[in-house]
């Protein structure tokens, strides 16, 4: 198991490293391929924890979960917003709409489709495909327990939210490259995919 998240973790890792050096993606253009994911991840959670509770003959969610679900929410809504200070920091003037739509109508050579109509069905079949192949085939959700998978996610969500902090006081008291901030946003990714991720 470790070393197919190993291999995974890698593989998310490599794409920006290579969109950043050669072709030529702004570390925006990347941070909106990684937004996806995160709130593709946060629906797959739930996913899980809905197994979890079917499998426990769970007819109602307890507070618990309520509560803390709704933590995790604020989390996601935070690093969304607190990545896109940094960036208004980094990039003065910058303008997120046209960003927005440069990344969904952006095509890459050879592939004559704008990848909007593509990434987003692509990234949620690879979530849907690792959350069957290592949680519903080894019956994970008989396992594990609704509240390991919600603060398994949270510890990933605060070192996402740690990182964004350390981004924002570089990018406010220390002018850097932006590589560095790639390199920084690529790391953190990797040790949640490999180490945070159930």
């Amino acid at each position: 198991m470790n070393r197919l998240k190993f291999i995974q973790a890698i593989g998310e890792a490599v794409i920006p490293l290579l969109g950043f050096f050669y072709f030529e993606w702004s570390l925006y253009f990347i941070l909106l391929f990684y937004f996806i994911d995160l709130v593709t991840t946060e629906v797959f959670i739930h996913l899980k924890i809905n197994q979890i509770l079917k499998f426990q003959s769970v007819r109602s969610y307890p507070k618990k979960w309520k509560l803390n679900t709704l933590i995790n929410s604020l989390l996601v809504l935070i690093i969304l917003a607190g990545t896109h200070f940094v960036i208004a920091l980094l990039y003065p003037g910058i303008s997120f709409k046209q960003e927005f739509v440069d990344f969904v109508m952006y095509e890459e050579a050879g592939i004559p489709i704008p990848q909007g109509f593509i990434l987003l069905p692509i990234v949620i079949f690879g979530n849907y495909q690792q959350y069957k192949t290592m949680f519903l085939r080894p019956k994970l959700y008989q396992r594990q327990s609704w509240s390991f998978l919600l603060y398994s996610r949270r510890r990933a969500l605060i070192i996402a939210l740690l990182g964004i902090v350390f981004g924002l006081a570089l990018a406010y008291f220390i002018a850097v490259p932006i590589v560095y901030y790639l390199l920084i946003l690529v790391g953190i990714k990797f040790i949640i995919d490999f180490k945070f991720t159930p």
